[in-house]
């Protein structure tokens, strides 16, 4: 049993690693939402700077929390990329620099939980430059695909892994491959619901402590996905008491508890741009009018500051491989699987609105998809713990293949958004497809980034393709303290 958990466990880890390492080597400084916050953030944390000291202003002109550190940490107009709308220039427009005097850094992630810094942000602190940038980008990539292999590894069945390949969407992989703890997060909540599902409880106690922890959000996810997890299965609430769970799910609980305490004695939203209250009618017309829309995209793949776009076919496509997945799993699934469905995909839907209508007033739009995505993914993996929906699947040979048939779609998908983005960075947002060249390249070259996307999307395919069509059944709940 370990050693196929080992296994499934490596070949997983391989690949989900080379789809996060592909983002992180095809990407500028700054290349995704929010790196030039989070990059000092990492460093600051690794300095002992673990709450801001001191205020600056942001290459936007921005004033906000800043932090003691080498001015080699951000190109001197890190938003040069899209800051100069509608021009969006290439990132050759970045400029770099290798002196080490200390310096007031900015931060708008100043407040937030030290946890996922203290985990990627070594080698920022070791090289405080774009080299530092690369290896903490790699070891973000690789903490993320660890908690990915995880739950492939407690997950045997073909639905149940290709329902983990299609909650790591472009988005998902991109920020994995980011100095981004929103990255982790959707990790983390992959493997707590997977791990409840299938009552492996230490594993579920690692996603629960990791929830709890890396953002502001993370404990109603956490406490979302336990519920969610425990209701579907019918598992009874004394499961909690599981001591490998409730341990770590504990531990993080009352850091999250602390950390709240701690930061709210000051706040990073002072650094967001002023804007004029509005009115929560114009704030939902403007959800209906443009923001839902910039969400849905969001979850499968709109990058950098939300300006590079891709092909609304390959959303499209991906949105139909989802539901194609889902609506067997609601069809087949008691009144319970519904319910929690239901729950996790109106509970993301409700949360971004209460989100914008929160926050608009005071910083403008705020809510992004990627922000509900820990939850969101509840609505993919929930739906193979359907009754029958495996015994369907293997009863025909046909349909037995549509998972491997799903999983492949989505390699080429895969390709296409990192090139896609790459050609933005490399060449202007307006410029054909064509990843290769350019007025700035990738530190290692284009190919590599490519090859490694092309690499472990296509091992991902492999892993769903050799995986059972009828996998091992959820436990009852009789045994749900044995495991």
């Amino acid at each position: 049993m370990r050693r196929a958990f080992l296994s499934a466990f490596l070949a997983a880890f391989a690949a989900f690693f080379l789809l996060g390492a592909a983002w992180a080597l095809a990407l500028p400084v700054n290349g995704t939402y929010d790196e030039k916050q989070h990059l000092v953030r990492a460093y600051a944390v690794w300095t002992g700077q673990w709450l801001p000291h001191e205020r600056a202003r942001d290459a936007s002109g921005i004033e906000t929390n800043a932090f003691t550190g080498p001015r080699s940490l951000l190109p001197e107009n890190a938003d040069c990329t899209w800051i100069d709308k509608p021009v969006y220039h290439p990132a050759s427009c970045l400029v770099t620099t290798g002196d080490r005097t200390d310096t007031a850094v900015p931060s708008a992630a100043a407040r937030y939980s030290p946890v996922y810094y203290l985990l990627a942000g070594l080698p920022l602190r070791i090289s405080p430059d774009g080299t530092g940038l690369i290896w903490a980008r790699l070891l973000s990539a690789a903490l993320s695909a660890a908690l990915l292999a995880a739950a492939v590894a407690i997950a045997p069945g073909r639905l149940e892994r290709l329902a983990i390949v299609l909650v790591t969407t472009p988005m998902a992989a991109n920020l994995a491959g980011a100095i981004n703890p929103n990255g982790l997060e959707i990790s983390a909540a992959v493997l707590l619901f997977v791990a409840l599902l299938h009552r492996r409880w230490a594993l579920a106690g690692v996603g629960a402590l990791l929830l709890f922890t890396v953002r502001d959000l993370g404990p109603f996810f956490a406490l979302a996905a336990i519920a969610l997890g425990l209701f579907v299965t019918r598992t009874p609430w004394r499961g909690l008491l599981e001591r490998r769970f409730l341990i770590p799910a504990a531990i993080g609980a009352v850091f999250a508890g602390f950390w709240a305490a701690v930061a709210s004695r000051g706040s990073d939203l002072d650094s967001a741009r002023p804007t004029s209250p509005t009115s929560s009618g114009a704030i939902l017309e403007d959800i209906v009018h443009g923001r839902a829309e910039f969400w849905a995209r969001q979850i499968i793949g709109q990058f950098n500051y939300g300006e590079t776009t891709i092909s609304i076919a390959v959303i499209a496509l991906w949105y139909l491989l989802c539901v194609a997945l889902v609506l067997p799993g609601l069809w087949m699934g008691d009144r319970r699987l519904r319910l929690g469905i239901g729950a996790a995909l109106l509970g993301s839907a409700a949360l971004l609105v209460a989100l914008e209508l929160y926050f608009a007033p005071k910083v403008g739009q705020f809510a992004h998809g990627r922000y509900v995505m820990p939850l969101g993914v509840g609505v993919i993996l929930l739906a193979p713990l359907a009754a029958g929906y495996s015994g369907w699947l293997a009863g025909s040979p046909v349909r037995a293949w549509l998972p491997v048939v799903f999983a492949a779609l989505t390699v080429p998908m895969q390709l296409y958004a990192l090139a896609r983005v790459m050609t933005r960075f490399e060449r202007g947002i307006s410029a054909g497809l064509n990843p290769f060249g350019g007025a700035w390249t990738p530190p290692l070259g284009s190919a590599v980034p490519l090859l490694c996307a092309l690499v472990g999307a296509g091992l991902l395919g492999v892993i769903v393709t050799r995986s059972s069509v009828r996998p091992t059944p959820v436990l009852s709940t009789a045994n749900t303290f044995s495991n």
